[in-house]
């Protein structure tokens, strides 16, 4: 019977650490993925400025 409930604990143990890792796997993925987005949500922050930047001196040459 001491068998069994030892056999019982280590795969409750066992099937723990895989969750354990599965989790994570999953929130290291979800980390990496936030941080390419942020990076091209900057990106495109950046770009938008500039173009913003550029649009502003066209009108402003133009008012001259």
């Amino acid at each position: 019977m001491q068998d069994k409930a030892e056999l019982m604990i280590t795969a409750l143990q066992q099937r723990i650490g895989e969750l354990a890792s599965d989790y994570e796997t999953k929130i290291a993925m979800l980390r990496a993925e936030i941080t390419i987005l942020m990076n091209e949500k900057d990106q495109r922050e950046k770009e938008l400025n500039e173009y913003s930047k550029e649009i502003e001196e066209k009108i402003s040459s133009v008012a001259q």
